[in-house]
């Protein structure tokens, strides 16, 4: 091969230099950017949300700008997505989906989500509420399900008139499966339901729901917002 042909040009250099990615990199994160969707005022809660604090909701629900999301993360998500429709395949496939991805709303508080599936049990026809979710390797299986995939589950659990399902989690690193069955928890349920009931409130009479300093802070996708708020605002 030529000597001058493994000598990369001197514009390619100032290109890397200025952005580091490679161009097919850069052309798939740019994509998942465009793909999420804009932040706008909500008149319903999200059952996705219920693990957020009073405050995050209070953003969420007024259609705050979300902090941005990394580049891995939203490669992370896209992938869960694969191992999603991944999933609701091999449940269609071997005849046990009764449905998936249906709209289900309440109406006190106001709720709107899209549960994943529900499914029959072979031997009875019995049917269960499922909810999907893809993760890396847990470090202990026995914290599993999550405290926020329960919350979300419940909810769905009270729309739908299903008491009984699974949390269904596959694993990203070795497509391992660990299913959690669970029944309604009526404590949790409640607890949802009011502290939607008081974010409400706070929306309706236009006033900042107090700062949180009791919640964990380091994962919200609110936090540059809350905290500006809170500390250079004063609200």
């Amino acid at each position: 091969m030529p000597k001058e042909r493994l000598m990369p040009k001197l514009s390619s250099i100032l290109r890397e230099r200025d952005n580091p990615k490679h161009w097919l990199e850069a052309t798939f994160d740019d994509y998942e950017k465009n793909q999420q969707r804009k932040p706008y005022v909500r008149t319903h809660f999200s059952p996705s949300q219920a693990h957020l604090c009073p405050r995050a909701l209070y953003y969420y629900m007024l259609g705050h700008d979300q902090d941005p999301i990394s580049d891995n993360s939203l490669r992370r998500m896209a992938v869960g997505t694969v191992f999603h429709e991944f999933v609701e395949k091999r449940l269609t496939e071997t005849g046990i989906m009764v449905s998936a991805e249906q709209e289900l709303t309440y109406e006190d508080p106001p709720i709107r989500g899209f549960y994943d599936a529900i499914i029959k049990r072979p031997s009875d026809d019995k049917e269960f509420l499922l909810e999907l979710k893809s993760m890396a390797n847990p470090k202990r299986k026995t914290e599993l399900p999550r405290p926020d995939h329960l919350m979300q589950w419940n909810l769905y659990s009270l729309m739908s008139g299903i008491k009984d399902g699974m949390i269904f989690y596959i694993n990203k690193d070795n497509q391992e499966y660990t299913i959690c069955e669970v029944e309604r928890d009526d404590s949790i349920v409640e607890a949802t339901l009011d502290k939607f009931r008081r974010v409400l409130e706070y929306v309706k009479q236009s006033e900042h729901v107090p700062y949180q300093p009791d919640w964990k802070h380091d994962w919200c996708n609110y936090r540059k917002t809350c905290e500006k708020d809170y500390f250079i605002q004063g609200v």
